[in-house]
């Protein structure tokens, strides 16, 4: 694959496939583990699922800062003719990684309950969240294995194998999930430990692309050294705080709501979250096909192509956030029948929140592109401001003026606003981008 020379409309046909199912198996993942546990166990399981999902994005956190970063990075070596520099970027990537997973299992099997209780844990929630979350903390390592090597065999050219990985873990962990939360009847530890299970498969999956004859991702000594790691994480910060803010975001929002609205709007608000997930695996899978051919635009200094491949992305990403719109819409009586919501008031208050949420869609694919934009240019503080407005400080701030205001129905409204006020700016930014490009194009 010629980043610098194929077609970018056939390279990003290639890649987007792979992107778009590695973020979904994820989204996936969890969202099959809510479907079951509610029907199983009941709808109040939808409460265990929205509080673990922040430790499944402090895990993309991790993620974006070092995977998305050095891949960056490594897109931008390849765009140089630099492979030697590329393998030592990789070899950083999945050093740190893998070090990162290790802190993360044993820090949260000692301190699993008091962290499911800073979630937001309580009453009869708690003990399903802690057996979930135990689960998950000892599988940190394979977990942090699979987002190195997803992202990392894509851009070597193989993403293919990528996507088949994640298909395979969909499927394992949807047969997995019925098998033990069904006859095997282990309850929230269950659906965990075949969630993991999946990733792990989907592991060992992408594994075999190292032992190809075409790999070009190799081990290189001496490639974790002080300013290389800085520069790593400084590249990843902007990717990697959209996953904090969301995070963040989505634990403020669990206690808020918990405490306004109880266990039926928790159990309304971890709906939203899945949907919201799968929505933004489509739009972030977008922009992460454009990634490393932009980055290797960059690293070439080829404007026009750069150019080129970010029109693309925005068109993608209007007719992904149209489809979106229009599914969740129009499908939202389906999608509340998936989560078991069957009295007709929690139906009522179910499909209302779901055609709220959904007006949001229409502008959160655009501030998503421009994030990568940014970021592949190693921008961060354009990147990181888009990110942190969309994601977290606008959601939150409107989270306590409309509920104060008008009660917590209200709650549903937040991201529509926060996304809408950040598209404006992200739009101001890329006009500055473009005419500061244009009046000085020695700079490239």
């Amino acid at each position: 694959m010629d980043y610098l020379h194929d077609s970018h409309c056939s390279m990003f046909a290639r890649l987007l496939p792979s992107a778009v199912g590695a973020l979904l198996s994820e989204t996936v993942a969890s969202l099959i583990d809510a479907i079951i546990l509610s029907n199983f166990l009941g709808p109040d399981m939808l409460s265990t699922i929205s509080i673990c999902m922040p430790i499944y994005m402090f895990v993309n956190v991790l993620s974006m800062l070092i995977v998305s970063g050095g891949a960056t990075l490594f897109a931008q070596a390849l765009g140089k003719g630099n492979r030697e520099e590329a393998q030592r970027w990789y070899t950083c990537s999945f050093v740190l990684m893998v070090l990162c997973g290790a802190v993360l299992t044993v820090f949260g099997l000692l301190f699993t309950g008091p962290i499911v209780a800073a979630l937001g844990g309580a009453d009869s929630v708690f003990t399903p969240t802690l057996q979930y979350a135990r689960v998950l903390f000892s599988f940190m390592i394979p977990l942090s294995l699979y987002q190195v090597l997803m992202v990392y065999v894509r851009f070597d050219g193989a993403p293919i194998l990528s996507l088949v990985s994640t298909i395979v873990c969909a499927i394992v962990n949807l047969a997995l999930d019925v098998l033990f939360v069904g006859p095997f009847g282990w309850g929230a530890a269950g659906a965990a430990l075949a969630t993991c299970l999946a990733y792990s498969v989907a592991m060992l999956i992408n594994a075999y692309h190292l032992y190809q004859k075409n790999n070009g991702l190799r081990f290189h000594r001496s490639s974790c050294y002080g300013r290389r790691v800085l520069r790593l994480l400084k590249t990843g910060i902007p990717l990697s705080i959209t996953q904090l803010g969301m995070a963040v975001g989505m634990s403020v929002f669990n206690i808020w709501i918990m405490n306004v609205g109880g266990a039926t709007y928790l159990n309304l608000y971890s709906m939203i979250t899945q949907l919201s997930i799968v929505a933004m695996a489509l739009y972030e899978g977008i922009a992460q096909a454009c990634q490393p051919i932009l980055a290797a635009c960059f690293g070439a200094g080829d404007r026009r192509r750069m150019d080129q491949t970010v029109r693309y992305g925005f068109l993608m990403e209007i007719i992904a956030m149209m489809a979106a719109f229009l599914l969740y819409v129009f499908g939202a009586g389906f999608v509340v029948s998936l989560f078991s919501m069957k009295g007709e008031v929690q139906r009522a208050l179910a499909i209302h929140a779901i055609r709220v949420y959904a007006s949001s869609l229409l502008f959160t694919g655009i501030n998503t592109m421009t994030v990568y934009y940014f970021q592949v240019q190693e921008r961060e503080l354009s990147a990181a401001c888009i990110t942190l407005l969309s994601g977290t400080i606008l959601p939150i701030a409107f989270l306590y003026m409309l509920t104060e205001v008008f009660g917590v129905v209200a709650v549903w409204w937040c991201y529509l606003i926060a996304h809408g006020m950040t598209l404006i700016l992200s739009s101001v930014l890329c006009i500055r981008d473009r005419c500061a490009t244009t009046a000085s194009p020695a700079d490239w």
